[in-house]
């Protein structure tokens, strides 16, 4: 009997013993979690995360803080992310680790005794819209969200804030396609090939100015400060490239851009060297100096073209700019010239400034960011008579007289003022209004489906008496495609 009472003793013993290193462990475990998902930001960046985009179901969380204690002055609405852990095979729902409003943060604990229910709304375990049937084998989180894309751990050198939406530096490749440009990201390497349609820095978007660039923007110096170098990666970016002409937008009659003004601005037939670029102050990386330079490659005096690719207007069109042009030349002593018009061709355009950046919003994830330009802006339009002979059609300005060059003749055709706002929280928009050349240029964009596909419009007006290659009132829209790895 005693013998049985001893075996029974130790047994106890053992089993306490075991189920103690059992909570241990489980206590252990639920600790390590409970830090990765409050303290290691850069590891927090490897689960799997969304915003929440749902109007209902931010109000509920934003209440659900609130009456909890958490300080307003933390919270914000439209930033609310979920933290989980990996799905394991075959199941399609998620557990919850955290819920980020803002500044304020609901750990694993707290969830489970303060929004229980919202967190199963959250994870797929619960079906949140009671009239939207999650599809068999499909994903069960029946709201609004937008997927945040895991990512590799991010190294010292690489930056959290992106500086511009469409151009992301935290990428490893991106590629952004629309109407107005297309870039691509070569890798890490930092190189960017870029092709431009139109010369927004004096106003003339998209097909208006009848010219495009391609360039190579390559990272000359990278931001070593540990308290900057988030929200501004590069000190230097150069980026080196050539202008050249289009044909477009001449005549949209019976296109799909027929509700698009037709132009009569060009580039000319001798290309153009673009160059230019940002330095921002290692005393203060936030303020900086940026150059644009578009030269064309020789002094154009006469060349054979291609009339159907070249926008034109008679003597009779701004008469107050111009005299009748008058060919005092004729080549070859041949009376049979006939002249045809007059082409406006935009030559050196170039811009200096002074810029200041500002980003605001969370530490870890800085959503605001403005960018403010000043200074001085040049371009100059040169006016050439097309004329045929034989059949040969010519554009020429040596010897001709009445033309007119068009350049900076008072102190509003210098100034250069732009503004820029772009937000990168659940739905990434931007908002810019320039003023250059004395037109007045704004640009947004907004998406539509994720942060892959968006919509972007561009509107110029001139404030100054209408110059006859130009367009009173320019308005152009065109979807972007924006590829991230």
């Amino acid at each position: 009997m005693k013998n049985i009472k001893i075996i029974i003793i130790v047994s106890i013993l053992m089993l306490a013993s075991s189920s103690y290193k059992t909570m241990a462990q489980a206590s252990s475990d639920y600790n390590y979690v409970d830090s990765l998902t409050t303290i290691d930001y850069e590891l927090r960046k490897m689960f799997p995360r969304w915003k929440v985009c749902e109007p209902d179901l931010q109000f509920q969380i934003y209440q659900a803080f609130s009456i909890y204690g958490y300080s307003k002055d933390e919270l914000n609405i439209e930033e609310i992310e979920v933290l989980a852990s990996p799905k394991p095979p075959r199941e399609k729902n998620y557990e919850i680790l955290l819920i980020s409003c803002g500044d304020a943060t609901m750990k694993p604990q707290e969830i489970d005794q303060n929004i229980k229910q919202i967190s199963k709304y959250l994870s797929g375990d619960d079906n949140y819209n009671r009239y939207e049937r999650p599809t068999p084998g499909a994903d069960s989180r029946t709201y609004c969200y937008i997927e945040i894309p895991p990512e590799i751990p991010v190294k010292p050198s690489e930056a959290t804030a992106i500086q511009d939406y469409l151009k992301p530096e935290d990428k490893i490749q991106a590629i952004t396609i629309s109407l107005f440009e297309q870039s691509l990201k070569i890798g890490e390497t930092g190189f960017w090939i870029q092709n431009k349609v139109g010369t927004d820095e004096v106003g003339y978007q998209f097909w208006s100015a009848g010219e495009s660039k391609v360039t190579l923007q390559r990272p000359l110096m990278n931001n070593t400060d540990p308290v900057t170098r988030e929200f501004v990666p590069r000190l230097i970016n150069a980026y080196l490239g050539g202008g050249y002409r289009h044909s477009s937008g001449i005549d949209n009659a019976g296109t799909a851009f027929s509700w698009v003004a037709n132009r009569k601005l060009n580039a000319g037939p001798d290309g153009k060297l673009v160059a230019g670029f940002d330095v921002h102050m290692p005393f203060h990386p936030q303020f900086g100096i940026g150059l644009n330079l578009e030269l064309p490659f020789s002094d154009l005096r006469n060349r054979n073209v291609a009339i159907e690719s070249y926008g034109r207007y008679d003597n009779t069109n701004g008469a107050e700019f111009r005299r009748d042009a008058e060919f005092q030349d004729p080549r070859n002593g041949d009376t049979t010239i006939m002249k045809l018009g007059i082409a406006p061709l935009l030559r050196e355009t170039g811009q200096f400034t002074l810029f200041y950046n500002l980003w605001l919003g969370n530490d870890n994830t800085p959503s605001h960011y403005f960018r403010f330009d000043v200074g001085a802006s040049y371009a100059q339009v040169d006016e050439y008579l097309m004329y045929q002979q034989g059949f040969e059609y010519i554009i020429e300005r040596e010897n001709v007289t009445g033309l007119n060059s068009f350049k900076p003749n008072e102190f509003a055709d210098w100034v250069f003022l732009k503004a820029q706002y772009r937000n990168q929280q659940a739905f990434p928009f931007s908002l810019s209004v320039q003023y250059s050349n004395q037109i007045l240029m704004a640009q947004a964009y907004m998406p539509i489906f994720g942060n892959w596909f968006l919509l972007e419009g561009r509107f110029s007006s001139i404030l100054r008496d209408q110059r006859p290659y130009e367009i009173q009132n320019f308005f152009m829209i065109s979807p972007i495609l924006r590829i991230t790895i």
